[in-house]
């Protein structure tokens, strides 16, 4: 072989080499910079506003009780208090008080291009055939099932559980039809593991597509029971105080788990929102 096929096949190999190296690095790097731009995953759990039945005091479950105006406000200041807050994507159940405390969070936090996604596996815990009732008039029968005299003596009693156990009552009571009604089952009350079950696996679904799709933060309005029942499986400091309207509890989402991060219930944002507004 000459000296001049040597040098050029001597230059051929350093260049595929070289190349090899190149696409290797670039691999590498992007591989590198993905990584980098994965952002941490934060649920903005949020109960929705007041609504009509809040103010009548009616058992709500799957009923579509609206927001009533001061309901619509108190959504409005939740978006104002969340200014700056970049939504990667929003959720709620499929009752109207939910999807419109999500979209009027979205609109006043400057996010009012990002969809809400309707999921039925969000919305309140279903009260069957009490749907409707007054919650006064249930008070007493509700709190029957575990022999307290009445709610505000089970709540005392019960504690954290609380919540898990009203679920409970409306379960068992309307399996028992007590109502006497001829609601077909499927429309029956859920039992709290049902509401736990439904709740957990789409928050989990939820911070999952939002990790694969970079990460970021996630609005979710959902209701004061389902929240509440939820957050019994969850969370370590949880006590059971009822969820104020457009509270919010931020769930972070790491090495496959959801951990609440901060304080449950939380009306920071509302009250930054009502201050910002003035």
């Amino acid at each position: 072989m000459t000296f001049t096929k040597q040098l050029k096949l001597t230059l051929s190999v350093v260049a595929i080499a070289t190349g090899a190296l190149a696409l290797s690095g670039g691999s590498t790097t992007a591989q590198a910079k993905k990584k980098t731009t994965t952002k941490p995953v934060t649920i903005y759990l949020t109960r929705h506003g007041e609504t009509t039945g809040n103010v009548m005091g009616r058992v709500q479950g799957w009923s579509d009780f609206p927001l009533t105006s001061n309901g619509l406000a108190v959504a409005n200041n939740l978006g104002r208090g969340l200014k700056g807050k970049t939504f990667k994507a929003a959720y709620a159940g499929n009752l109207t008080r939910q999807e419109v405390t999500a979209k009027h969070a979205l609109k006043y936090s400057g996010n009012a291009k990002v969809k809400v996604n309707i999921s039925k596996y969000l919305r309140e815990g279903g009260y069957g055939s009490f749907e409707g009732d007054s919650i006064a008039t249930d008070n007493a029968l509700i709190a029957g099932v575990y022999g307290y005299k009445n709610g505000d003596e089970m709540m005392a009693k019960q504690g954290a559980s609380y919540w898990t156990k009203l679920q409970d009552a409306y379960y068992t009571l309307d399996k028992q039809n007590s109502q006497k009604t001829t609601l077909a089952k499927a429309d029956r009350a859920e039992s709290s593991k049902q509401v736990q079950s439904r709740m957990a696996k789409e928050l989990k679904t939820i911070a999952k597509n939002t990790q694969k799709k970079g990460g970021g933060n996630v609005l979710v309005v959902s209701s004061g029971m389902s929240i509440n029942e939820y957050l019994a499986t969850m969370a370590k400091k949880y006590t059971g105080a009822p969820l104020k309207n457009a509270s919010v509890t931020k769930l972070t989402y790491k090495n496959g788990k959801l951990a609440v991060s901060g304080t449950i219930g939380s009306l920071y944002y509302v009250n930054k929102g009502a201050k910002l507004a003035k």
